[in-house]
């Protein structure tokens, strides 16, 4: 298998690469030469093509290059080339290379003035794909290149661009993988929960807002409340992000809180294209009432938030341990489940039975490509054994149309390795014996 990482100097279907400019998780980006042209070259990691969904890249790639032979908006990233190298034995796309700088690199510099002209860019660059059927789905600074003088915007790495299903499929989201950016994604494409009409829309209104924070805030988004990554993932769930600046005008302000919004049905009522360029009248009555209404749901979203937090973190006790332990479990299982390819999307619910009791339900759609016939729910408990305190009761029970098909329990001072690898064996031998039912 090729190393992709140390190409400087050589040449790659036709381009002499001259320095690398990038670095992704997929792939590196070299600038490149060829015929007086200079251009990015990027050439995916084999072994995670190897380790991956190597159809999924390949089908994503093809709808980069149906791009090819014009620049189709001023602020979208031109494709020139692209395809499979076999000498490498990887995939590669040649692409416009964009004077200017990556903006996560000059968050905290941008003047206010610049910020509504560049945020209309993106948007129209958004929206654009919108109407061609493509969606971008990772949209944040880093994949957003900012000209020296602060007035243009270019959208760039279309990696993971995703073509909008028919009309009566608006709802799946990712498939079995989460393949953008925890930071700048909204809960229901993190966890893949249920969805509707505009789904995908709210999902990009979501990290333009996202992206549109930083350039206001001059921070990424739940910076110092992002580590450990655990952190991170109940920030994207439960914290109704501070967007506080006098520098810019507040109806942008309210613009960013309503994309930020936690559930994506208000997203859509609040939010337009039109939210991004265009200010409105603050005497208008529909925008004072879109304001309160505004309001009153991120009041709301830290109402559940802090009620959540405080009936959920006990004092530094056995209970406190415990609670540590299922968080600890539930977010190794979530990231097993999104990874493993034998699964279909699935619909996670935590219970908080008590400070030492909880029980989490894996709810999976049905896929009979994946024999997932029925209605399959499989839950795992967790709790302080009633016997020996020190102890902790972890159990799992699978069951198919409300019937139990497999049940097991352990009694132990489990690590969260030692309680994820019983749940995992139980999961995969719960799987097993559906296909043989």
């Amino acid at each position: 298998m090729a190393n992709v990482e140390h190409l400087v100097g050589t040449e790659v279907q036709g381009w002499q690469l001259t320095r690398i400019i990038g670095r992704g998780a997929d792939g590196i980006v070299y600038a490149g030469q060829k015929e007086g042209i200079e251009a990015a070259v990027k050439l995916f990691y084999p072994e995670s093509l190897a380790t991956h969904d190597l159809a999924g890249a390949r089908e994503r790639l093809e709808l980069q290059l149906a791009l090819i032979g014009k620049k189709h908006h001023p602020s979208l990233v031109e494709v020139y080339a692209g395809g499979e190298d076999t000498t490498l034995g990887t995939l590669f796309l040649v692409m416009e290379l964009v004077p200017g700088t990556s903006l996560d690199k000059i968050i905290g510099h941008i003047p206010p003035a610049a910020i509504v002209p560049l945020v209309a860019q993106l948007a129209s660059a958004a929206r654009y794909l919108e109407t061609i059927e493509l969606v971008h789905r990772d949209i944040k600074p880093a994949n957003i290149v900012i000209s020296g003088d602060f007035k243009k915007l270019t959208l760039l790495d279309l990696g993971i661009v995703y073509q909008l299903p028919p009309d009566d499929d608006q709802g799946r989201l990712s498939g079995m993988e989460f393949v953008a950016t925890l930071r700048y994604s909204p809960p229901e494409f993190v966890w893949r929960t249920e969805q509707g009409d505009g789904a995908w829309r709210a999902v990009t209104f979501y990290q333009i807002g996202a992206t549109l924070h930083d350039m206001i805030m001059g921070k990424a988004l739940f910076a110092g409340n992002d580590t450990p990554r655990a952190c991170l993932y109940d920030s994207v769930r439960d914290r109704t992000p501070v967007i506080d600046s006098k520098e810019v005008d507040g109806w942008l302000v309210q613009t960013v809180q309503a994309c930020l919004l936690k559930d994506w049905r208000q997203r859509l009522q609040l939010v337009s294209w039109d939210s991004f360029s265009e200010q409105v009248s603050v005497a208008d009555a529909l925008q004072l009432e879109r304001r309160i209404r505004l309001r009153q749901i991120r009041n709301e979203e830290i109402r559940q938030a802090t009620a959540k937090q405080s009936s959920k973190a006990p004092g530094p006790t056995r209970e406190q341990y415990l609670w540590n332990l299922n968080n600890a479990l539930i977010l190794e299982i979530r990231t097993y489940l999104l990874g493993a390819s034998i699964f279909p999307k699935c619909r996670v619910v935590e219970e908080t039975i008590s400070h030492r009791e909880y029980a989490t339900h894996l709810h999976f759609e049905r896929d009979p490509s994946r024999d997932f016939n029925s209605d399959v729910v499989f839950t795992i408990s967790l709790g302080v054994d009633a016997t020996l305190e020190e102890a902790s009761k972890l159990s799992f029970k699978a069951a198919v149309d409300g019937q139990t098909i497999a049940a097991a329990a352990w009694t132990e001072m489990f690590t969260v390795e030692t309680a994820f690898s019983a749940c995992r064996q139980s999961i995969l031998g719960a799987v097993e014996s559906m296909l043989t039912l």
